[in-house]
């Protein structure tokens, strides 16, 4: 590449007169890219604290929408080792007795004990059924307990028997235990051979050991008596589960079921304050600071407008309950002058201590609640393709065509210093021609008879 040495006829910096009126033309436009960028930056930040505050809100909504989370009870067993027990929000408060006569459990049977566990059993196929419903598996001459016991656990239509090698002094042998437990899961197997007797002679007659019966569960409440197949008991307390863990018949223990006020008073307030929250960001993202005259991100944003006037229009909202319209200040909250809630503490109290029909019903009416509605207009901004989605897209092709913008202007810049180069360079060229002209054109002249040198 030739090195190109500027200003030797004239005696300018040519480069730096290039690179001033260059930067001239190049510096108010990138620090206008600049300026466009870092706003839409704030911008797409701003939209990332909104979302965020936004779905904070949306799940402190959505723990209105339930019972289990609005409409909870406290359980006590006063340390009883016979059951736990869980209450939903269909469960009456009061007391009950309970009595633990027997466990359910499974049945187990176990086939005839062989000294060497790795040998085959015999060739034929066993056959089990469990309530009703019947698999077969066959086995060869060359399976042993192990391989058997692999077989029946990984058969597909394997209708509730787990198979176990279980290995004592006595030898080994397979043992069959259903895996639901009472009555109804009783097994049955059936040992049919096809060369010799070997499984017949392990699996069949006396040679199938009972080592546990099937057996349901029995439980008395406030002395009702209530028979089950299993240990797990949903049926007892109409919203009450009962996991039995002992029985003893002539132990009673007590179960209390409350209404769990301040759990529900809880939620509620965190219900509250993250509106509150998300009122605040709004308020933060779209101010205007007079004093240092500057503008928040979103400050005007017609999102952002939209968003509090739903939101507010909202909280006012009154709800079916029953054929009574109801709403947020007959529980207690109510909104305030900058729009955000507050609660007076001893009316919720009263509200979810003695109506708390009316709670439930102000919030967990199925769509038309105030958890339900601000739930979907949460959702609407927050979804994938919803507003914010859209906005971001919005911002993501502003930023792409700023890109573009910029690197075509950078070519035009490098275009114009170009130019500029040439044609310093070739008044550079001219000067330095009309200064060798004049130079020997005043030697020309010194020479002439008659001059004198001065």
């Amino acid at each position: 590449m030739a090195l190109t040495a500027t200003g030797i006829g004239s005696g300018l910096d040519v480069s730096s007169i290039v690179g001033v009126l260059v930067d001239a033309e190049k510096t108010p436009k990138e620090a206008l890219f600049t300026e466009k960028e870092t706003t839409i930056s704030s911008k797409v930040s701003a939209i990332g604290t909104l979302k965020s505050a936004l779905s904070t809100f949306q799940d402190a909504a959505e723990k209105l929408q339930s019972g289990e989370f609005l409409n909870i009870r406290t359980v006590s067993t006063g340390d009883s080792d016979f059951f736990t027990a869980t209450a939903d929000q269909y469960s009456q408060p009061g007391s009950y007795s309970i009595i633990v006569e027997q466990l359910a459990q499974s049945q187990k049977l176990a086939g005839a004990t062989v000294s060497d566990a790795t040998a085959g059993v015999g060739e034929g196929s066993l056959d089990f059924s469990v309530n009703g419903e019947s698999f077969s598996v066959a086995i060869t001459d060359t399976d042993d307990l192990a391989a058997i016991a692999s077989k029946i656990n990984n058969a597909s239509d394997n209708s509730g028997v787990t198979a176990t090698v279980i290995k004592s002094d006595a030898g080994s042998r397979l043992v069959f235990t259903s895996t639901e437990t009472g009555t109804d899961n009783e097994m049955s197997v059936t040992a049919t051979d096809t060369t010799g007797t070997g499984l017949s002679d392990m699996f069949s007659g006396t040679n199938l050991e009972s080592l546990q019966e099937a057996q349901n569960s029995i439980i008395y409440v406030d002395g009702q008596k209530l028979t089950s197949q299993g240990n797990t008991i949903d049926d007892a307390i109409t919203g009450v589960e009962l996991t039995l863990t002992d029985a003893d018949v002539g132990e009673t223990s007590t179960l209390t079921i409350a209404q769990d006020t301040e759990s529900v008073k809880t939620n509620i307030e965190s219900f509250v304050s993250a509106y509150n929250s998300l009122i605040t960001t709004m308020d933060n993202l779209s101010s205007f600071d007079v004093e240092e005259d500057t503008a928040a991100a979103l400050q005007g944003d017609s999102m952002i407008r939209s968003l509090e006037s739903q939101l507010r229009k909202m909280v006012s909202e009154r709800v079916n309950v029953d054929g009574v319209e109801s709403a947020l200040y007959e529980l207690g909250i109510s909104t305030d002058r900058d729009g955000k809630l507050s609660i007076d503490d001893d009316k919720l109290s009263d509200a979810v201590t003695n109506n708390m029909s009316l709670v439930e019903g102000v919030f967990s009416t199925s769509d038309t609640g105030l958890a339900y509605q601000f739930d979907d207009l949460v959702e609407s901004y927050t979804k994938t393709g919803g507003a914010i989605d859209s906005r971001n897209n919005t911002y993501t092709s502003e930023t792409s065509r700023i890109t573009d913008q910029r690197e075509a202007f950078t070519l035009k810049m490098e275009q114009l210093e170009a130019r500029l180069l040439k044609q310093f360079n070739a008044m550079d060229l001219i000067v330095s021609e009309l200064n060798s002209q004049g130079s020997s054109l005043t030697s020309s002249l010194a020479s002439l008879p008659g001059v004198i040198s001065s």
